[in-house]
């Protein structure tokens, strides 16, 4: 396409307000690429996530999204007639050696787009790096607001997108789920690094205004590859707390969770319509799988995406799919990498270029539809902006992990942190609740 029709598209189109669906369509998808000039022989996306050590699975998790999605294109005929694969790169969990399988798939593997990174402080390492490697990055996992409110809003770091809802989430929408109940004494549990701090942080700004009655008596900091809770919860204890929040994730939520149970922390925090425990990512299908027996009905969690939600036909092909081909349910992280892939797909085919500076323009307040549901990436910041709701844990015979009930949900809009990012959280009141 010359530059002048394809500008002429773009502004039919609405340059960067468009809307995309990025899913499994089926047969429609191979008429669609059979139609169009191939822009080169073979698109590569690098994938850097955790391949190795304690939190190895959530490298796993994610490459059975990218992996699933790539397959389907694939199928259907490629991106833009090219074929597609996916490279994987070990990021170990440091931000030096994301960095450095980021250069090795630039430099060495060509890859054309990256995806994937698992750690907050991962992710401000690597996106240093990315306007220097000309690539475009898209965060499936790692949650800090510093990412896109300092790197891409202040600091004009273009080249990262973030296609997983962040501490916004996991800190605000916390907070609001917690002034439901019946709770005025609060501590935390956390791990001892920037996405602990910041979920905290904004967990209690968020909640202190909403409820000014509540009060923070305690706070524990867990050190990365802690198996031994037990120290930290005990110290809870003795602050006598009606609530705990609490981001840990992955094994050490896992280990937290027993070990809590053991010590009678839930017993403590036990009222009468559950447990005021909250955890927003406790609902990660691993924990889910591990807790399948354990995890106290009534605990409230949640996650960057929840597969029974939203109930929409591309969500529901991708959850099928997804459990036809691993025999497991799609993780929040799996569901953000596919959604990455076929973003990418996307992208090619409706600029019909390679053009970063063209991508970048489209992208910017471009609505998708996917499976994690609506989600519209905010032009100031590269967020995704999408709903996810929490839920109280409950076992159902007719599922092999619990599910969520009671689920209740807020407009991501109204709790999401706004340019210029100055006030937490971002409105007067209560935002409204939805129950699903």
């Amino acid at each position: 396409m010359k530059d002048q029709s394809r500008r002429d598209f773009l502004k039919a189109i609405g340059a960067g307000a468009g809307v995309l669906v990025c899913g499994s369509l089926g047969a429609r998808e191979v008429m669609a690429s059979e139609k169009m000039a191939k822009i080169k022989d073979k698109i590569k996306i690098g994938h850097i996530a955790i391949f190795s050590g304690p939190y190895g699975t959530y490298g796993e998790l994610q490459q059975r999204g990218s992996q699933l999605a790539a397959e389907e294109i694939k199928k259907a005929g490629g991106i833009h007639g090219a074929d597609v694969e996916v490279v994987y790169g070990d990021s170990k969990g440091k931000a030096a050696e994301a960095i450095k399988q980021a250069r090795r798939l630039v430099e060495s593997e060509k890859v054309d787009f990256l995806i994937g990174i698992d750690s907050s402080g991962v992710v401000l390492g690597i996106a240093e790096v990315m306007p220097e490697l000309n690539r475009l990055l898209f965060v499936t996992h790692a949650a800090t607001h510093k990412l896109t409110e300092e790197k891409v809003y202040k600091e004009g770091n273009k080249n990262v997108f973030r296609l997983a809802a962040n501490v916004y989430q996991d800190g605000i929408m916390a907070a609001i789920v917690g002034t439901h109940m019946p709770v005025k004494r609060w501590a935390g549990v956390h791990p001892d690094y920037a996405y602990g701090y910041d979920s905290w942080d904004l967990f209690q700004k968020s909640l202190k205004k909403l409820r000014p009655d509540v009060e923070f008596v305690g706070e524990a900091w867990t050190k990365s590859g802690t198996t031994d809770f037990k120290p930290y919860i005990s110290s809870i204890l003795d602050k006598k707390p009606q609530g705990v929040f609490s981001v840990q994730w992955g094994p050490s939520l896992i280990t937290f969770v027993r070990q809590a149970i053991e010590m009678g922390l839930f017993d403590a925090l036990k009222y009468k319509n559950g447990y005021a425990f909250v955890n927003p990512m406790g609902s990660s299908i691993d924990v889910m799988e591990a807790l399948a027996k354990e995890y106290p009905e009534g605990a409230w969690i949640s996650g960057r995406y929840i597969w029974s939600y939203p109930p929409t036909p591309i969500n529901s092909n991708f959850v099928k799919a997804h459990f036809a081909k691993y025999q497991h349910l799609p993780a929040y992280s799996g569901a953000t990498s596919y959604t990455a892939v076929y973003l990418i797909k996307k992208l090619v085919e409706a600029t019909g270029t390679m053009d970063i500076k063209t991508h970048i323009e489209f992208l910017e307040d471009l609505t998708i539809y996917c499976p994690l549901g609506t989600v519209r990436l905010r032009k100031e910041d590269h967020q995704a902006i999408y709903d996810v709701p929490f839920g109280q844990v409950k076992r159902d015979p007719a599922f092999p992990i619990p599910v969520l009930t009671n689920m209740i949900s807020a407009p991501a809009d109204l709790y999401y942190r706004k340019p210029p990012f100055d006030d937490v959280p971002p409105y007067t009141g209560y935002p409204p609740f939805v129950k699903i």
